[in-house]
C-alpha cells in the first residue's frame, strides 16, 4: 500500500523537483516529490493513511490541464469528476484564475490541492458529515471549538451529529438564507460548478475554522468577519456522489499557521503544467498566471 500511495501522489498530487523541497524535507518526502512544501505532503499522508483506515480506497487524481479548455484558462477549478467509484479518495491540484484578484491573502494560492472522498454504499448525509468530523475533530489537532458551519435550514436534521463529536450547533452553525444561498451556489449551503449555466445546484454545508487573533467569534453573519477560514465542504445531497472535500494547504494553514508562499506555488503550477503540455500549446491559465 505504502508502495502504491507514493506512486499516486507522485502523480497527482503535485508532483515537484526535489530542489524546490524545503531543506528540512525527509529523503522520503524527496523521493514522493509530492509536494512543494514538506507540511502539505505530511498532511497528505495523514489524511490518506487516515481515510484508508476507514475503508477508502486512494485512487489517481487529475493533471491541473483540464479537457476543457474554454472555462478558468483551461486548468482544473476542483475536485469536480476526479472520483467516480464508491468509497474512493483522491488528492487533487487546482487552479483558479478568480484566485489572482486575491492573491494578497496569504491563504489563497495559485496551484492549491483538494482531498476529495466519494461516498461510500449505504451512506448518506449524516454519514457524510460524520467521515468528515472524524477527522477535523478527532484527528487533525484542531481544536474543535474553533469550527463553524454554514449552511441552509437543511442542516437541523444533522444538528445531532455536530452534538456527537461535541459541537454545539446553538453556538457553531450559520443559517443562511436557502435562496440567497442557492443563488450564490459558493459551498455555504448550495455549490453550482461555475461556468456551466446549466449545473445542479446541490446542497452543501461549509467549513470553517477560526484563525483570528483573540477569542474564537460566533460566526454572526455571512461573508463571515476576518478570522475565519473556509477550509472544505460537506455535501448533504442524497443525489450526489461526493462526500466531503477539504482544501488541504488552508487546514494545514489552520493546524500550524504555516502555508507556502504565492510565489513558490507558481513555480510549481508552471512545472506541472509544462510537463503535462510538452511539446504542445499550454493552455490560456498558463500565461495569465505568469503575469501576476
Amino acid at each position: 500500500m505504502q508502495h502504491n500511495r507514493r506512486n499516486v501522489l507522485k502523480a497527482g498530487a503535485a508532483t515537484a523537483a526535489a530542489l524546490m523541497l524545503p531543506r528540512t524535507a525527509s529523503a522520503d518526502a524527496r523521493k514522493d516529490g509530492a509536494s512543494l512544501d514538506l507540511g502539505t505532503h505530511l498532511l497528505h499522508e495523514a489524511l490518506i493513511d487516515f481515510y484508508e483506515s476507514r475503508s477508502f480506497r486512494l485512487v489517481f487524481g487529475k493533471p491541473v490541464v483540464a479537457e476543457e479548455q474554454a472555462f478558468n484558462g483551461g486548468l482544473r477549478y476542483d475536485e469536480t469528476g476526479v472520483l467516480d467509484q464508491p468509497g474512493t479518495l483522491a488528492i487533487q491540484p487546482c487552479a483558479r484564475i478568480e484566485d489572482i484578484e486575491r492573491k494578497h491573502d496569504r491563504t489563497v494560492l495559485p496551484l492549491f490541492h483538494m482531498f476529495c472522498c466519494m461516498k461510500k454504499p449505504g451512506m448518506d448525509p449524516a454519514a457524510s458529515l460524520a467521515e468528515a468530523l472524524e477527522f477535523l475533530v478527532k484527528a487533525s489537532g484542531l481544536d474543535s471549538r474553533h469550527l463553524a458551519f454554514v449552511s441552509t435550514e437543511q442542516i437541523a436534521p444533522l444538528n445531532p451529529v455536530l452534538a456527537e463529536y461535541g459541537l454545539d450547533s446553538s453556538a457553531q452553525v450559520h443559517i443562511r438564507d436557502r435562496n440567497t444561498a442557492l443563488n450564490a451556489g459558493d459551498g455555504s449551503g448550495f455549490f453550482r460548478f461555475p461556468g456551466n449555466d446549466n449545473a445542479r445546484p446541490f446542497a452543501t454545508i461549509g467549513l470553517y475554522c477560526w484563525i483570528g487573533a483573540g477569542p474564537v467569534e460566533t460566526m454572526a453573519s455571512y461573508p463571515p468577519k476576518p478570522g475565519w477560514l473556509e477550509i472544505g465542504e460537506v455535501v448533504i445531497d442524497e443525489n450526489e456522489d461526493l462526500a466531503f472535500a477539504f482544501g488541504t494547504e488552508r487546514l494545514g494553514f489552520a493546524r500550524s499557521g504555516e502555508i507556502v508562499s504565492w510565489q513558490d506555488r507558481l513555480l510549481l503550477l508552471f512545472e506541472q503544467v509544462d510537463r503535462k503540455t510538452l511539446g504542445r500549446t499550454p493552455p490560456p491559465g498558463r500565461d495569465i498566471f505568469s503575469k501576476t
